[in-house]
């Protein structure tokens, strides 16, 4: 029997209190991995040459888009709306049902791209001989078939994460959150198991460093998929798929998943295309871009993601009872979230981000030129940091009420600019004129999807939301200024030399170099990294920001 769908006002109310609660759950998780990824690109920096660095990032980078595109954009857009619906109106086995349904159509789907991408994907590459008349280079010969090979060899791992992230669907839907955020660091771990272990004691194995790369790729996949697969099972009951593909449910999620695939394909087209012009230039061109994104998608993942994956529950509950009120207090709050969190990330990252590269990439083989390339493409794609985290939040609330037509119409007219763009100015702004595009590209697809949103739930602003971005801003431009100018002043007194000085007179002379240099760049970026974040949350504190309030109130809970 169905349950009686449960009552709402028709409009007002406050936002779901759990969405802060579960924001924090996978901002913490996903931190974690974060950090993890961080630890190893540097590993990867110092141990794989520039050109079979950039040949992998090349090839993973086909994978990873339709990841985004069947994985992470369905799950948003068409499996939590249905999954929340079918939960709020039908049984729990009707719920189980309809899961393990979906699993078998995903398993369908991504093994048939798996065999096709292996087939046909790779030869996308040699189209990149095409980018000379434009770029006025291509890329070397040998390099390119390097990347050919890779990408034959890591293309299968789409369907280990494709089937990853499909099962955080039903789990973010059952509100189980920790999951999903950790066991991205599981790829980490064994990518940096393979450059130490594998690559180290057996290096006549692999033909080039970058193939223990892809060793590590499949066993991350296999690993992460077994950790969700068995949190799926335990937390809904759903073990196995019935191959009932033509369920109403799968065919609804259909509906809804072929439009914003197209949709999703936009921005992961506007990725591709850049590696693709990357690639064309001089070598280290996509380390230095893959190195910069690195660095963006840590907050826009630990906090933008986060508040979207959390929010759309909420915001597909809401819509099941008709609450618009409920809907624009959320999304206001969703909002006014991803400010408090991707503020002061974006203000670091353009003011501290030279130490913040020089501390963590530039060893080994990562050069002091391509340091300064990475931090360059990041500072630019860091003012658009903003709009990259608010496109995010923006797009649930039309997946809440299972509009995935407008987001597709948007972002379609948002990456046609970028590759226009792209085009215009690569010459003369050469790598530069790439990050740019990208940033212009996404700040007007989230002001489109802003203004209309705004058109369908109402005003999403009012007083207290000014107010409070006001107070926001006063706080983390206030720390930032204060953390740059201790920079500056760390920088000019700790030089490496002088610390090196000071080792060589206390007796340990083997380590006054390297010693030196490490300490030098933890020192640099660390103090003023620790007063940035300690001067913004007691800014916030003091200004009586009501986001920094309930981390206090959460701490508080745990403490006690």
């Amino acid at each position: 029997m169905a349950r009686k769908k449960k009552e709402g006002p028709a409009s007002g109310g406050a936002p779901d209190t759990r969405v802060g609660r579960a924001t924090a759950i996978f901002a913490s998780g996903t931190l974690f991995s974060r950090a993890l990824g961080m630890v190893r690109d540097t590993v990867i920096a110092i141990a794989v040459p520039d050109a079979s660095r950039d040949a992998f990032i090349v090839a993973f980078r086909m994978p990873n888009m339709l990841r985004d595109l069947l994985g992470e954009g369905a799950m948003n857009a068409a499996f939590v709306p249905v999954f929340a619906h079918t939960k709020e109106e039908n049984s729990e086995a009707e719920f189980r049902v309809l899961v393990s349904a979906a699993m078998s159509a995903m398993l369908l789907l991504l093994l048939v791209v798996s065999l096709l991408g292996v087939a046909f994907v790779p030869q996308l590459l040699r189209a990149m001989n095409a980018l000379e008349g434009v770029t006025g280079s291509k890329p070397d010969a040998d390099n390119l078939e390097l990347a050919i090979s890779l990408t034959r060899w890591t293309f299968p791992y789409i369907f280990f994460i494709g089937l990853t992230v499909f099962a955080m669907g039903p789990l973010f839907t059952l509100r189980h959150y920790a999951t999903p955020s950790w066991s991205p660091a599981l790829l980490n771990v064994s990518m940096i198991l393979s450059c130490f272990v594998f690559y180290r004691y057996f290096p006549h194995v692999f033909p080039d460093p970058a193939y223990v790369l892809v060793f590590g790729v499949w066993l991350g996949g296999v690993t992460q998929l077994v950790v969700q697969y068995y949190a799926l099972g335990r937390v809904s009951g759903v073990w196995l798929p019935n191959f009932r593909i033509w369920h109403p449910g799968v065919r609804e999620i259909c509906w809804l998943m072929v439009p914003v695939a197209l949709g999703q394909a936009a921005g992961e087209v506007n990725k591709l295309v850049d590696t693709l012009f990357a690639y064309s230039l001089e070598p280290g061109t996509v380390t230095a871009f893959f190195y910069a994104n690195r660095l963006i998608q840590l907050p826009l993942s630990v906090f933008g993601i986060a508040t979207a994956a959390a929010l759309l529950p909420a915001v597909a509950s809401s819509a099941a009872q008709a609450r618009k009120g409920a809907i624009r207090a959320s999304m206001m709050q969703g909002m006014r979230q991803t400010y408090f969190l991707v503020l002061p990330s974006t203000l670091g990252l353009i003011v501290l981000g030279r130490p913040i590269i020089r501390l963590l990439f530039e060893w080994g083989r990562f050069n002091a030129e391509l340091a300064d390339k990475t931090a360059t493409a990041m500072a630019i794609y860091a003012v658009g940091l903003l709009s990259f985290a608010f496109v995010k939040v923006a797009v649930t609330g039309f997946y809440g009420m299972k509009d995935t037509k407008t987001p597709v119409i948007i972002a379609s007219g948002a990456m046609l600019l970028n590759i226009v763009l792209n085009f215009v100015l690569i010459r003369p702004l050469g790598y530069k004129g790439l990050a740019i595009a990208t940033t212009i590209s996404y700040t007007v697809n989230f002001a489109v999807l802003y203004g209309m949103l705004a058109r369908q739930y109402g005003k999403l602003w009012d007083a207290p939301f000014f107010t409070a971005l006001m107070r926001i801003t006063v706080a983390a431009v206030m720390s930032i200024a204060v953390a740059h100018a201790i920079y500056l002043r760390v920088f000019e007194y700790l030089t490496s030399e002088r610390l090196a000085s000071w080792l060589q007179s206390a007796g340990a002379a083997q380590w006054a170099d390297t010693g030196a240099m490490m300490a030098s760049r933890i020192l640099c970026a660390g103090i003023p990294l620790g007063v940035a974040m300690g001067g913004y949350a007691a800014l916030c504190y003091i200004l009586d920001v009501g986001e920094m309030r309930g981390i206090m109130r959460i701490l508080q809970r745990k403490r006690g």
